[in-house]
């Protein structure tokens, strides 16, 4: 574990196109150890003076928010010239999983909890968009409400996360209109339009949050960026949810549909609307308190046991975690969905936090203590010099077969996982540090990916003409999934590159675990599209 700045980096939680965010610690007065997001500027964007103002005003901005609704803003400085924000460690898991997680289990997520949870996003946005300076609102806009970005503790607790591309009106224009952000599925069409926005944009794509968490079904998602972005322009206007689900009361419906006008003029005025019709309504639905309690569902998901097994096997994973000065493109990425959360402590504290509490430990505890951290210290200086052992005769061609005078090669993986995963990370590394990418060659005889690619956000990129020898490739995954090409990592979807003709491999990461890995060709003048369903 390696220290940046007075925090220590534990684990990688999410990679962004601007920043990646590590689950990290630091030490307080007294011995207290406190666990944060620390949100650091990605390596090759440290440079550009565009992305560090944009860091900075989401710094300038999020720390202005303090609600019981939103991850909460710790910290704010720099190491060596790279930008972090310290944010509270919300544990738990964002409400896209919390659904998938339902519907693995068989369990129903319930009227009243998502009508709740909701009402809290709804308080979120309210007090968000009503933030002012002096007297003089600020016009806040989060742009990118989505299951994704709501977290729901282990507690019950909701959340908002990622005001990370929300804009204040009026400042420096450091998101121009006419740029598409935010998840097309959930955008509003003027924002889809890429025309200025105002807080009924976000009130637009809670409806559509509400929508699915009632219907049990998607709204405007397609196979297709261009299919989806289509159907929020210019499909049908929205069913109300009850034609999917019986349950919901003609109010809700009401509430519903109001916040999912197209015109704008019509939508529902504000967040704050919302939340009081939604207020209303939970005391309609709600029969028992255990109809909207959260902390109860997510118990249920996420046994103790089960997450406290989860943590034990997360601390002796061993992971590459970067320096200060080193880009954070080579640690081994989470999956999408964990995203800006992470898996509770074991039950049991270590002797040197509780150290900390009023009541000393004896004199045994912590010499056991010291003897057990001894052991483990000398066992896994023994298995990494064992791996890098087998790494280097790997790499220089000789056998790996166990000799007589010496102890047996240990693979913790199997060799041909453990030579991708390798090339991946060297990979994201190249990539970071801004030099071309000629991933090793595989059987199947992939092309080098080009040193600057053009990616972009958005499906509906038009291909070039054939004459350029360039094609595009679009990928996009439902939910949402994280994107490598060759081994390099692109983003998250939906996203669309321009590419020479030729074969490449694409792996989409998606929720829950279910990869899609494919090699596709790229024809000069075409579109090809991969859809991981």
């Amino acid at each position: 574990m390696r220290s940046f700045g007075r925090y220590r980096l534990v684990e990688p939680l999410a990679s962004g196109g601007m920043a990646d965010v590590w689950r990290a610690e630091t030490t307080l007065a007294e011995g207290v150890v406190k666990q944060v997001a620390l949100k650091l500027v990605r390596g090759e964007h440290g440079a550009r003076s565009d992305f560090v103002r944009m860091f900075v005003e989401e710094a300038r901005l999020a720390s202005r928010l303090g609600h019981a609704n939103v991850v909460q803003v710790l910290d704010f400085d720099q190491v060596d010239g790279r930008y972090y924000i310290a944010m509270e460690l919300v544990r738990g898991h964002d409400l896209g999983r919390v659904v998938e997680r339902c519907r693995d289990r068989g369990v129903r997520l319930g009227l009243a909890r998502a009508v709740h949870a909701g009402a809290e996003v709804a308080k979120a946005l309210a007090y968000a968009h009503r933030l002012a300076d002096g007297g003089a609102p600020l016009g806040v806009v989060h742009r990118d409400v989505s299951p994704h970005n709501v977290l729901v503790s282990y507690e019950g607790e909701v959340k908002l996360a990622d005001f990370g591309i929300a804009r204040a009106m009026g400042q420096a224009g450091l998101t121009a209109p006419g740029t598409l952000k935010g998840k097309l599925a959930y955008m509003a069409p003027e924002q889809a339009r890429g025309e200025p926005l105002d807080a009924r944009a976000d009130v637009f794509a809670l409806g559509v949050v509400l929508w699915e968490l009632c219907a049990g079904r998607r709204l405007f998602a397609r196979d297709t960026d261009a299919a989806t972005l289509a159907a929020v322009l210019d499909g049908p206007p929205p069913s109300p949810p009850s034609a999917w689900n019986e349950e919901v009361p003609p109010e809700l419906d009401a509430a519903i549909l109001g916040a999912l006008e197209r015109d704008r003029v019509r939508r529902t005025g504000s967040a704050q609307e919302l939340a009081t019709a939604l207020a209303g309504i939970l005391l309609r639905v709600t029969r028992t308190p255990d109809d909207a309690d959260l902390r109860a569902l997510m118990q249920r998901l996420w046994p103790v046991e089960e997450r406290v097994a989860a943590a034990r096997a997360d601390a002796t994973r061993v992971r590459p975690v970067p320096g200060a000065a080193e880009p954070l493109e080579g640690a081994v990425p989470p999956a999408p969905a964990e995203t800006r959360v992470a898996p509770p402590p074991a039950e049991e504290e270590s002797a040197t936090r509780t150290a900390a509490r009023p009541r000393a430990a004896s004199g045994r505890t912590v010499r056991a203590t010291v003897i057990g951290a001894l052991l483990v210290a000398i066992a896994a200086s023994v298995v990494i010099w064992i791996w890098r052992e087998g790494r280097g005769r790997d790499r220089s061609g000789t056998s790996a077969s166990t000799s007589t005078s010496g102890p047996p090669a240990v693979h913790p993986e199997p060799l041909d996982e453990a030579r991708g995963r390798l090339r991946a990370e060297a990979s994201a590394e190249v990539r970071s540090r801004g030099a071309p990418i000629h991933p090793q060659r595989t059987p199947e005889d992939l092309s080098p990916v080009p040193r600057d690619l053009h990616v972009l956000t958005t499906f509906g990129t038009p291909a070039p003409a054939a004459a350029t020898g360039e094609g595009v490739l679009a990928v996009n995954a439902l939910p949402w999934g994280s994107v490598s090409l060759n081994g390099a990592r692109l983003g998250e979807t939906p996203l669309s590159i321009r590419l020479p003709s030729g074969r490449y491999r694409v792996v989409v990461e998606r929720p829950g675990g279910a990869d899609v890995a494919k090699i596709v060709s790229v024809s000069a003048g075409k579109r090809t599209a991969v859809v991981a369903r």
